[in-house]
């Protein structure tokens, strides 16, 4: 971090937020970024102390009387400072140079657009109300009863064809599908608002899926019964909605607009149940169970697997993993592959044969002439693919990139 350490030297932090104690570690971070880390009791204490603005020195004795040892501060201050936590005047003192990268931190770490942030939370606080509840367990019980009690409402693969022309259709259901994504974030991003903190929305991938997202690792900041209101915002959302559409075709209107929100809706509340990517419900199960990182910590633990299966030693330390989560680990990692290989299957059996098809279909139509509708449809569905294709590969490029 720097090239001395002076006793006289104060490092200055931003303000960080220490949650409670469990199974010995803490959770803290920055609530205005959302940057959390998990930290053993030691590691608070020396937040607590740098906090208060101590010099190096007295952190350093205050540690060795607690412990019984000296503290590395230089690695522990390298460390919170790539989490974004020190100040960008982080180091004063005799002889300090400043922190490398400290302050960096934290604006590098924010992905996406901030959401609603200058809304006051006053305003939302009554989607948290207690009398909202009865509507939104409403939402979760009548879809499944109506899909189960009454067959002609359940969605078809006929549903997703709202206009007969390929091309129009395409465009159409595309605008539709990431007009439910959109407002299923929101539905996040307002509820995430109504507790004082802020989300930011992004646009970034599960496996093989484009997917937009929203940020919300400042909720780590309230007490985990109060994150499940969040994290189960989007699917609420999506459920009122189906609720609604279930109705209107109940009452009669059996539109194509209808029936094809039920069938996108449909698929994306599935979607979220599939755990073995970070979906809601893997969210959920996450704060239910007390874990920390569990998919990363699932994926270095199989490649240490695989390394040791080839005689080489450990890529990852999981030192850090409370003994706990590892026995989780356990049971979530076949869970994890098979799932992971299922979708790849899938994908490669189903959808790139299918994808195939139409883009020969759409080159072909390139021999027509240009003021046929064959023609535009070609070029209109090519640019559909070229565009979903360059999305997905500047999003692999940014994931790398930030992993650096």
């Amino acid at each position: 971090m720097t090239s001395t350490l002076a006793d006289t030297t104060v490092v200055r932090l931003h303000p960080l937020h220490i949650g409670e104690s469990e199974d010995g570690v803490c959770e803290v971070g920055r609530v205005d970024t959302g940057d959390f880390v998990e930290l053993p009791a030691e590691g608070v204490d020396l937040v607590r102390w740098l906090g208060e603005g101590l010099p190096l020195g007295e952190v350093r004795r205050r540690f060795a009387d607690r412990y019984g040892t000296e503290p590395d501060l230089a690695d522990f201050l390298d460390g919170i400072a790539s989490c974004g936590f020190l100040r960008v005047d982080a180091a004063t003192g005799d002889g300090v140079a400043p922190a490398t990268g400290a302050g960096t931190g934290a604006e590098v770490s924010r992905r996406g657009v901030a959401v609603l942030a200058n809304l006051s939370p006053h305003r939302v606080s009554w989607l948290l109300a207690p009398p909202m509840r009865p509507l939104y367990v409403g939402g979760w019980l009548t879809v499944p009863l109506l899909l189960a009690f009454v067959p002609t409402l359940r969605p078809t693969p006929a549903d997703a064809f709202l206009l007969d022309g390929v091309l129009a259709n395409a465009l159409v259901v595309a605008m539709v599908a990431w007009m439910l994504v959109l407002l299923h974030e929101l539905a996040h991003a307002a509820t995430v608002r109504a507790l004082g903190v802020t989300g930011r929305l992004s646009i970034s991938r599960r496996l093989w899926f484009l997917v937009a997202q929203t940020e919300m690792s400042a909720v780590r900041s309230v007490p985990r019964r109060r994150r499940y209101a969040p994290y189960l915002a989007g699917l609420t959302w999506d459920l009122l909605l189906m609720s609604a559409c279930l109705v209107l075709q109940l009452a009669g209107v059996h539109e194509r607009l209808v029936r094809g929100v039920v069938y996108t809706l449909t698929l994306s509340v599935v979607y979220q149940f599939l755990v073995f990517m970070r979906t809601d419900v893997y969210y959920v199960l996450g704060n239910w169970l007390r874990l920390g990182d569990l998919m990363g910590d699932t994926r270095r633990w199989l490649a240490n697997q695989v390394r040791r299966l080839t005689g080489r030693d450990p890529g990852h330390d999981l030192g850090g993993v409370p003994a706990r989560e590892l026995r989780i680990i356990r049971w979530y990692a076949p869970l994890y592959l098979l799932g992971s290989l299922a979708v790849t299957a899938a994908l490669l059996a189903l959808t790139v044969p299918a994808m195939v098809t139409m883009v020969r279909l759409a080159v072909d139509g390139l021999d027509a002439p240009v003021d046929g509708l064959a023609f535009w449809n070609g070029v209109g569905f090519l640019g559909l693919v070229a565009l979903q294709l360059a999305t997905f590969g500047w999003v692999l490029v940014t994931e790398r990139r930030t992993a650096a």
